[in-house]
């Protein structure tokens, strides 16, 4: 367990934690860390997108595990969208983001480089899977609904053309065309994808640390800890039971179960900077889950 602790998932933690310490210290502020958030959101993110979907073994996913967690996650999205909405009062926006934060993992951003220094490469192939699931169900799904409740009235050709500009759909289908033709793709496009995209976990932690210390965390509020309960207990949870109902290949499910376990994913604040919505619910949620799953990664990984 300590093993797995010291390497890598604190070293991992240890660039958000000093993104909190350059925020208090006042080295960056606000501004800076939105601009590396939208260096991250049109540059980084999608090149990293772009080059797990271009790389993937979709002839080796397990699809049925895949179901199994894109419903549990639609799940604990619907779940949490409905006690912030319904007890807390946020505006649909802010809750469509807050369900989004109870059902998105950290994964690109968090476990996938943890369990690529664990597992190796067929852990990241595994990962893979539920990350081009979520990016284009979960985060372009979302940022569709977002982009609707923004046009209001607007004729469906400018909703379209909203969502079409989207980066990381973009990048998804940039992807997956190359993986059709991959023979025919230079590989320098590969390098620079990969090289790219290694700067989006590390730009987009370091923004979320400059945000988080300027939010106060004297009273989190029981809108966070809602959050925080149901990604780091209801989620796993589920899924548990979900797969002990099904034949689901062990390594695959440990795997699965791995991510779930996860800390709340910084899609959604990525979103929210971008979109002009609150942060301050959705960053207090990111931090403390990922607080508390620095142990509960250690001792799976144990």
């Amino acid at each position: 367990m300590l093993s797995t602790f010291s390497d890598p998932i604190l070293p991992v933690f240890a660039i958000l934690a000093l993104g909190v310490l350059a925020g208090w210290r006042g080295w960056f502020d606000v501004d800076f860390a939105r601009n590396l958030n939208r260096f991250t959101y049109y540059v980084a993110q999608p090149a990293l997108v772009y080059f797990v979907v271009a790389r993937a073994p979709f002839a080796a996913f397990d699809y049925r595990a895949l179901g199994l967690y894109l419903v549990s996650e639609i799940a604990v999205y619907a779940l949490g969208y409905w006690v912030v909405r319904r007890y807390f009062g946020r505006t649909r926006p802010e809750a469509l983001l807050l369900g989004m934060t109870c059902a998105l993992v950290n994964h690109l951003f968090y476990i996938l480089p943890i369990a690529e220094r664990i597992y190796g490469e067929e852990a990241a192939a595994n990962i893979a899977g539920i990350i081009i699931v979520d990016i284009a169900l979960l985060f372009c799904g979302t940022i569709l609904i977002l982009d609707i409740m923004k046009a209001g009235n607007a004729a469906p050709g400018k909703v379209a053309r909203m969502t079409i500009g989207n980066p990381a759909l973009l990048a998804i289908v940039a992807g997956l065309g190359t993986y059709a033709l991959e023979p025919l793709t230079p590989q320098g496009v590969f390098t620079f994808a990969e090289f790219v995209g290694r700067a989006a976990p590390p730009s987009a932690l370091f923004a979320l640390g400059i945000i988080v210390a300027g939010t106060d965390f004297r009273r989190p509020g029981g809108a966070t800890w809602s959050v925080v309960a149901i990604k780091t207990l209801a989620h796993p949870i589920l899924l548990i039971g979900m797969f002990a109902m099904t034949e689901v290949d062990v390594d695959k499910a440990e795997i699965a179960l791995l991510v779930a376990a996860g800390p709340c994913g910084a899609m959604p604040f990525v979103i929210a900077l971008q979109y002009g919505i609150k942060t301050d619910t959705i960053a207090r949620a990111i931090l403390i889950s990922t607080g508390i799953t620095l142990f509960t990664l250690a001792w799976l990984t144990a």
